[in-house]
């Protein structure tokens, strides 16, 4: 007899090995603009060069159902807005003007409320970066002062500003999680040190060496921080990713072969890691750091017929999708882009050949470079066009048993049925042998 759990095992070292290799990501266009975030359901926020005269900046929203939204401006009646930062429930958080020429503002944008300037700490601007599911803004402004220092909006409480360290006259906020744990930066003399933010210890440095400065773009739910250092003896282009979190301490997270620098822009919870740095050739590409720290050029994991090269990879969302800057390869024009992850499946049998009347239990591995599905999603198993029967995914793996096979040689597919961010998957024929 066959080992049903080693059979599964075996197709997963092979899955997994394979994913990296080959197209890992499929490629939809947002359009002509920068995309610089994306929430748990692939909706996006970035900026975009509008086609009015003189030429304006606006804040755009995105999402498959409806497509391109310009924000607009506070009160409409401004010339320049962008949107970094967006959250699930459809909030979207960036920076306005009011007026041609006037100092932007930070903002928060809903369906409901339109666009809502959140004030500033004193001093002419201020912009925010991030919100998370609470509808929590982390972001910065500047002060009468003419320094700037980070700030958490709340509803109830307004602008707080996060503070500064010891010695140092400024600090900016880039990232926030769920826990309302902010990432960003802030100086000691004329160094940026990267810094994490909690309401109960305040203001910390994340201790990364760095003679040249270091600053924080993102955390994820489980306080892991990602952002550059630089530590070259003579301060050159030479910066690379980091990240950090409070048990392991920091990571040089590289770059790649032969190349000189590497950003890390935004984390998910799964740990995998996006951002942008140079190739062996000094082009610009888009970076992606896998959960088990390995580096790739994300322009190797899409179709290798795009019409696009990706050169920065701005963010992450915990399904995996990424946003992504791309330039044309004809050179005509600058485009956001959006990767989903390509769930592949492969299909097992405990026993085969297998004896007519004989149980036999087929497993579906349903798997990408993100990850499997969620578990609970439905796959289903025909035999030719038969249906034999269904089961929920159960971390990447569904398996069905049947006793009814007649004799002959049957053709089983298992198909992932998809779900409303990633499409559907159908195996490779798996050819099972039922003798007398």
């Amino acid at each position: 007899m066959k080992c049903y759990s080693s059979v599964v095992s075996v197709y997963i070292v092979l899955f997994l090995s394979s994913l990296a290799a080959g197209q890992s990501y499929s490629v939809a266009n947002v359009g002509t603009a920068s995309p610089r975030a994306i929430d748990s359901d692939g909706n996006v926020a970035g900026v975009f060069e509008t086609s009015k005269k003189p030429r304006q900046t606006h804040a755009f929203y995105w999402t498959k159902k409806g497509g391109f939204q310009d924000l607009g401006t506070l009160g409409g009646n401004g010339d320049d807005s962008a949107a970094f930062g967006i959250n699930a429930s459809g909030q979207v958080v960036g920076q306005a003007n009011s007026s041609p020429g006037a100092p932007d503002q930070a903002f928060l944008w809903s369906a409901r409320s339109g666009m809502v300037d959140l004030g500033n700490l004193g001093g002419p601007s201020s912009v925010a970066n991030a919100v998370n599911e609470s509808g929590e803004v982390a972001g910065q402004s500047d002060l009468s002062s003419g320094f700037t220092n980070g700030f958490l909006w709340t509803s109830g409480g307004g602008l707080q500003s996060i503070g500064i360290l010891q010695g140092g006259q400024q600090s900016g906020a880039n990232a926030i999680n769920a826990s309302g744990q902010i990432a960003g930066w802030a100086n000691v003399n004329s160094n940026d040190d990267a810094i994490i933010w909690t309401a109960d210890a305040g203001l910390m440095s994340l201790g990364i060496t760095a003679r040249c400065g270091a600053t924080a773009f993102g955390i994820n739910d489980s306080a892991e921080v990602v952002g550059w250092f630089n530590n070259s003896p003579g301060c050159t282009f030479t910066s690379h990713g980091f990240s950090w979190n409070a048990s392991t301490g920091f990571e040089d997270l590289g770059i790649l072969p032969g190349a000189q620098y590497s950003f890390a822009y935004g984390v998910n919870s799964a740990g995998q890691i996006v951002g942008t740095g140079d190739s062996p050739t000094s082009s610009t590409v888009a970076l992606l750091w896998t959960a088990d720290g390995v580096l790739q050029d994300l322009n190797t994991l899409i179709p290798s017929k795009s019409t696009r090269t990706l050169i920065s990879a701005n963010a992450i969302n915990d399904a995996g999708q990424i946003v992504a800057d791309a330039n044309a390869k004809n050179g005509a024009g600058h485009y956001a882009v959006l990767l989903t992850p390509i769930m592949n499946t492969l299909l097992g049998s405990s026993e085969n050949p297998s004896q007519a009347g004989q149980t036999v239990t087929f497993a579906a591995t349903v798997q990408s470079i993100a990850g499997p599905p969620p578990s609970g999603e439905q796959v289903n198993f025909f035999s030719g066009a038969t249906l034999l029967g269904g089961a929920p995914l159960v971390q990447g793996v569904a398996s069905f048993t049947t006793s009814t096979l007649v004799t002959g040689t049957h053709k089983i597919v298992a198909i992932y049925e998809g779900d409303a961010i990633y499409a559907s998957s159908k195996s490779p024929i798996l050819a099972q042998v039922v003798t007398k």
